[in-house]
Parts: structure tokens; C-alpha cells; sequence
């Protein structure tokens, strides 16, 4: 079993908690006639005295002089054969240490020299040191790092993979099965010693041996870790690090430290009673490559192959993707119709969230016949909502419906000035009591995030309650004429939906803010806000409009804050009677009429006062007010349209119950937007508009006969 480890470069105290990292090792060896038999190696284990390292595992026999002198040398320093192992600093036996006494004399034993096996021995370059010195060193360096620490008294769960070794014992368990190493792990002045080779393998490493070097390689397909018997530092990947005792030869086979072995290879070691478990750190499974994603299938079809001139042609998508992804459709030459015979391709190019795209593209036929020429075409089939182009000039001969209005008690509170604010400050406030209206429009200059706020405080003498009726809120964004056409359209909405009602009740002189749509985003500076709301409160209620840096508390800033002059007096006031009625009874549609709109001659600016400077106050445009247009009979097959007349107008309506969204860009004056058009019968229609924020003015309605439909 091999598996993705985790190496460790830089091996820092071997006191600390080691972690993990897998291998294969020796399992229980049976004799017979002499041989050594194996379960799950591929490799014979060697005698003790007569193993092998060669490229992929542990050489232990005569064929490396170095290596086997060291080997021998070490026999004679280390006990090391299969009897038992004292386990504490003071039970090495007597024998062992009067060897390491002749050693420190500098004598020879059976390996060579003193000086070879001392320098050799502890990665130190003092070569008086000898075997013994060397062990007596790195135990002494770090006493921390002995193996005797106090084991658990708790049993744990051997979780995967997870090795558990015997002290004074080969035996060695994995995985349910039990295998011998090739010497038992023995304890040396408080050090754990493991065989190399045996240990290495049961996690899965390839042992190997360089010959040049005499060292023991290890390989994990990552890492290379290079140990030797008499030196007290290994290198991982050319990096030398210390460890926590010195390896030896116990005839033929490498023993190292078992601590430093954990240590660097990401094991942990774990000591619960007689056992000692290492543990490899779990390796989530790598993810799955993801499969490769398959562009969509760009496709459509028409209802025909072949079409008059003129003819209304219905395509329609059926394009697809495997993760039902697709993200753009760019269509190509898909009119609804075309005026001149002959072939015409048209093109639809799809594309997923990746960015895969594909194309489709099909050829129809245009006869000679005609069916309905342009004019007829779109005015009969453009979608409600979008436009059509027409003559701007021929308006002004439509018939001007006679335009008689009478008002509603709603009072407007129209704050749109100034409307590129520069400094924190109040922009607007009045006391109104009752039906209240509110148009607010402002771009934040300050240079910062700002917030914009609206409170309400009770002037009156009793408990006032206040019913919020409608709201619509846009922004914060940097297109004026976007979040003017939005705070309409959601307007619309709210009163068709009840969706923004809401009431308070405010005890005398009591401040709350309100209008919480509002006071919620934070604006950014060049950003702008724009609100249409309705609320009807039972008290006198001063409204209070400010902007403040988005840091600042409001209801603290407030007192402080100063009135800031718009300058002009047409972009903020107080307006009383600002709903204006306009109810007609004849028929309408026959013949091309209109009806225009806030043109300050058929249709009168409103009149009012500053609230904040009590002048008079012009509400240029009548801006906030509310038109709502009742039209008791139109006629059959009437088209029922937009026409800006003053130039960019992004707004909406709301035509019976349902709100038309109109956008005009450019040329205004030469397109008009499909608002209604009625059936085969006479209808009643009624229409509300209010003129949106960041658009020009002044607006007609149209109202045309729609061409006779042809089969």
C-alpha cells in the first residue's frame, strides 16, 4: 500500500509531537530446510550478519567494507541480537559499557579504528569522540527526546494503515496482520531503535544504498533521505538534520532512531502501555479531475421556411447544454419580419459559463408577396414595452385630446435639490400633515461613502401614526436615468402589490427614521439614489431629508448638521394637490390623437414653497406628481404609446394593472413605446405615470388605429 506523504524538509526538536507517513516492512518469517520464506515481500530477508542492500532495499553483508566495519563496530559497541532489551538509561548491560569505556580509549575493536567509527558516528568533527561518546552526546543534547515517557492508560482505536511496534520485540502489526522485523526495537540510554529497512517498508518507502557514501537511501517518490550508521544527522533532499540518537549497525542491519524516523516522515508516535503505535496523517483523496465540459448546442427553429414580406416569424430557441449553463445568446439578423424578397441567414450563437461557445445558423426564404408593409408591421406586432420608429414631426398633427384635470389632497415632497451633494447636511424638511407624496433624487460628492436618511419627527400635541402605502427605491448607481426608471416601476409595483406597507406610531416630539429601503445602502462617491414613496399620517410630521459620511451615527449627526442651498428654486419645495385626474368619456382611438404631458402650457408647473427657506418654490417638470389617466372608452384595435419629446426618458407606467417599463435613448423624438393596444372590442384603460427622475421632458401619449390584420 503506498500513498501520498507529507516530507518534512527541516526536522526542528525531536521532543515534539512527531507526525506521520506510510511504508512496507518484514512479515513473519517462516524457516524451512534453511530458507528464509516471506509473506508479502518480494525480497528474501536477510540472516542477521548476512543481509543485502542493494538499489531498492538495505545491503547488510561483507560487500561494502566501510559499511561492514562499521557494521561489526558497532556490534561490538550496541548489543543487538533478538534477546531482551533493557528499556531505561540505567540498564544497559555491563558488558556494552565496558566496551564503550575501551572505545573511549581510542582502541580498536574488530571494525577499524576508533577515529573512523567516532567520526562517522555523531556528525561531529571532534574524532576523539567514539561510538559511545557519540550516543552519550545526542541523548545528553536532549534529554527531552528520550522514549520513556509515560504511556496512556487508555486503549486507542489503530486507526489505517497505523504500524504498532513492541519494545524488546520484532513482532510488528498492520492492518490486522502481523509481521518480524529484522531486530527488535530496542531501547539504548533512553533511545528507541528501530530497524530501518524493516520499519521503512511497512510504509511503503523504497530502501536503497549508495555505495560511494556508505549511506542508506530511502525513497517515497517525493523525498530522499539519506541515514549512517555512526553519524548523528540524516539529510532529506540534500538537507541535513540532526536527530535524537546515533544509527548503528547490529550485524548487518541499520538501526535509527525511532523518534527522529516519526519525526521525518510525518508520523505520529503514539505510547499506550506495551505498544507503540505510528500513525501515517490522513491524505484526503486527491479530487476527481473534473470531466471535460462540453459546449452547448447552439439551435433554433421557425414556425415556417418560407415567408411573405411583412409576415410576423416566430423563432424559437431550443439551444441546450449538459449543465444547462448557457449564460449569453447573441442572435443575428432575426427580424421579425423582412421587406424585400430573397434568401436571409440568420445566426444564434450560444455561450455556457465556462465560456464554451457554439453557433447555429439557418437560411429562410422571402417571397415577393407582400403581407403588411413596415408601417403596419410594427405597429401590429411590436412586443409592449419596446419601440418603434416614427416621424417625431407628424405628432403635432395628432388631434390633442382637450385635457381637463381636477387634483387629489396629496401633498409633494420633492427633494432632488441639490442633486450633486458636496457637503454632509440637511437637504430638504417641512411639516405636512396628512396625504404626502415623496420624490427624493441625489448624487452622492462628498468624496466618501455616504448614507442618505429620511426622519420623521411628531410636531403635534398627541400620539401620530404614520402608514407607509408605496415605495419604490433604486441606486446606489451611477446612471441617473437607471435608477429613475426602477424607483418608478417599483412605485407601480408597490401599489399594485401592497408590498411596501408598513405604519409607526411616533409620541409627541419623538424622531424615527423611516423609509428604511433608503437609509440601508451605503453610497459611494459620483453615486446616486433616487425614491417615489406615498405615506398618509394622522398628525403634523416634520420630514427631514440629510446625508451624512456612512460612518457617522444620523440621529447624533443631526443637530448639527447644516441646511445645505440648492440654489435653484425649481429642484426642491413643498407641493399641495399633487395627484392630477385627468377623466375622459368620448372615444378614443379612431384616429391618431395625443395627450401631452408637463409642457407648462396645457399641462401647468406646480406652485409651492421651500420648505427650508419659505420661498417660492417651482416644481420644474411636476416631478413627483402622480397622473392618472382614465380613458372609459377606447376604441377597437387601438395602439396606445409613449413619445418623449424633450429627449432621453427612462421611466415606467402602469397601464390598468400591469407596469410598463420604457427606455428612450437617443433620438427620443422619432421613436414611441408600445404601452397597450386593446381587442376586438371597446375597453376602458387607465393609466398612471409619474415623470422619473434623471429624464427630460415634456411626454405625450399616442393613440393610433391599429391596420386591419390580415390572414
Amino acid at each position: 500500500m503506498k500513498m501520498k506523504k507529507t516530507i518534512l524538509a527541516t526536522i526542528i526538536a525531536v521532543s515534539q509531537a512527531a507526525s506521520v507517513i506510510p511504508v512496507q516492512a518484514e512479515p513473519i518469517e517462516h524457516k524451512s530446510n534453511g530458507q528464509v520464506q516471506q509473506h508479502g515481500l518480494d525480497k528474501p530477508v536477510a540472516e542477521a550478519g548476512d543481509s543485502v542492500l542493494d538499489n531498492s532495499a538495505l545491503r547488510t553483508g561483507d560487500t561494502d567494507s566501510s559499511l561492514s566495519n562499521a557494521g561489526s563496530s558497532s556490534s561490538n559497541a550496541n548489543t543487538s541480537t533478538n534477546s531482551s532489551t533493557p528499556t531505561t538509561d540505567d540498564s544497559v548491560d555491563s558488558t556494552n559499557n565496558r566496551r564503550d569505556e575501551q572505545n573511549h580509549d581510542g582502541s580498536k575493536d574488530s571494525s577499524g579504528t576508533g577515529t573512523e567509527r567516532s567520526q562517522a558516528s555523531t556528525g561531529n568533527d571532534d574524532p576523539a569522540l567514539s561510538n559511545a561518546d557519540a550516543e552519550d552526546q545526542s541523548a545528553a543534547a536532549d534529554s527531552s527526546a528520550k522514549d520513556t515517557m509515560e504511556p496512556r492508560a487508555t486503549s486507542i482505536q489503530v486507526s489505517q494503515d497505523s504500524l504498532v511496534l513492541y519494545p524488546n520485540s520484532s513482532k510488528m502489526e498492520q492492518n490486522g496482520r502481523a509481521y518480524n522485523a529484522l531486530r527488535n526495537l530496542t531501547v539504548k540510554k533512553g533511545v528507541s531503535y528501530v530497524s530501518l529497512r524493516s520499519i521503512a517498508e511497512r510504509f511503503g518507502y523504497k530502501v536503497g544504498y549508495d555505495g560511494s557514501t556508505n549511506e542508506a537511501i530511502l525513497l517515497d517518490g517525493i523525498a530522499e533521505a539519506r541515514f549512517k550508521a555512526n553519524r548523528g544527522t540524516y539529510t532529506m533532499n540534500g538537507v541535513s538534520a540532526p536527530l535524537n540518537g546515533t544509527p548503528y549497525m547490529d550485524k548487518g542491519v541499520l538501526m535509527i532512531p525511532l523518534r527522529s524516523f516519526a519525526a521525518a516522515y510525518n508520523l505520529t508516535l503514539t505510547l499506550e502501555s506495551n505498544r507503540i503505535i505510528l500513525t501515517p496523517p490522513v491524505v484526503p483523496e486527491p479530487e476527481p479531475e473534473p470531466e471535460p465540459n462540453e459546449p452547448p448546442v447552439a439551435f433554433f427553429t421557425t414556425n415556417k421556411k418560407k415567408y411573405r414580406m411583412g409576415e410576423l416569424i416566430y423563432y424559437e430557441d431550443q439551444s441546450t447544454d449538459e449543465e444547462d449553463a448557457i449564460v449569453d445568446r447573441k442572435w443575428d439578423n432575426n427580424n421579425p419580419a423582412f421587406f424585400e424578397p430573397g434568401m436571409v441567414e440568420v445566426t444564434l450563437q450560444v455561450t455556457d459559463k465556462h465560456g464554451a461557445s457554439s453557433t447555429y445558423k439557418q437560411e429562410i426564404e422571402i417571397t415577393s408577396e407582400l403581407l403588411y408593409n413596415k408601417e403596419d408591421f410594427v405597429r401590429l406586432f411590436t412586443p409592449v414595452g419596446s419601440n418603434f420608429e416614427i416621424v417625431g414631426s407628424s405628432v403635432l398633427s395628432f388631434d390633442a385630446l382637450p385635457y381637463k384635470y381636477w387634483t387629489e389632497p396629496f401633498t409633494l415632497f420633492r427633494a432632488s435639490g441639490p442633486e450633486t451633494v458636496n457637503n454632509e447636511g440637511i437637504l430638504y424638511q417641512d411639516t405636512i400633515e396628512g396625504a404626502t407624496r415623496f420624490m427624493i433624487h441625489h448624487k452622492n460628492n462628498l468624496g466618501e461613502k455616504a448614507k442618505f436618511y429620511v426622519v420623521a419627527e411628531n410636531k403635534g400635541l398627541s400620539t401620530a401614526n404614520v402608514n407607509i402605502s408605496s415605495l419604490g427605491f433604486a441606486g446606489p448607481t451611477n446612471h441617473p436615468e437607471v435608477a429613475g426608471r426602477l424607483a418608478a416601476a417599483r412605485y407601480f409595483e408597490s401599489m399594485i402589490d401592497g408590498s411596501a406597507r408598513s405604519s409607526l406610531a411616533l409620541e409627541p416630539g419623538e424622531k424615527k427614521l423611516i423609509f428604511t429601503p433608503l437609509s440601508t445602502p451605503t453610497v459611494s462617491s459620483g453615486d446616486i439614489i433616487t425614491m417615489n414613496a406615498e405615506l398618509v399620517s394622522d398628525g403634523p410630521i416634520q420630514y427631514t431629508i440629510f446625508m451624512v459620511k456612512a460612518k457617522n451615527d444620523p440621529l447624533a449627526a443631526l443637530p448639527t448638521l447644516p441646511d445645505l442651498d440648492p440654489k435653484e428654486s425649481i429642484v426642491r419645495g413643498t407641493f399641495k394637490d399633487s395627484t392630477r385626474v385627468f377623466e375622459y368619456n368620448e372615444l378614443v382611438g379612431t384616429k391618431p390623437e395625443r395627450l401631452p404631458l408637463t409642457d407648462n402650457t396645457t399641462d401647468p408647473f406646480q406652485k409651492g414653497t421651500d420648505g427650508i427657506k419659505f420661498t417660492d418654490a417651482t416644481n420644474s417638470g411636476n416631478y413627483g406628481v402622480l397622473y392618472y389617466i382614465v380613458l372609459n372608452r377606447v376604441a377597437p384595435n387601438t395602439l396606445i404609446t409613449f413619445n418623449p419629446r424633450g429627449g432621453l426618458y427612462s421611466g415606467a407606467a402602469r397601464v390598468n394593472n400591469e407596469v410598463v417599463h420604457i427606455k428612450h435613448i437617443g433620438s427620443t423624438q422619432n421613436t414611441t413605446s408600445v404601452l397597450y393596444r386593446t381587442g376586438d372590442k371597446e375597453e376602458r384603460v387607465e393609466l398612471w405615470i409619474t415623470p422619473a427622475a434623471g429624464s427630460n421632458l415634456p411626454f405625450t401619449f399616442l393613440f393610433m388605429p391599429l391596420p386591419e390584420k390580415k390572414s
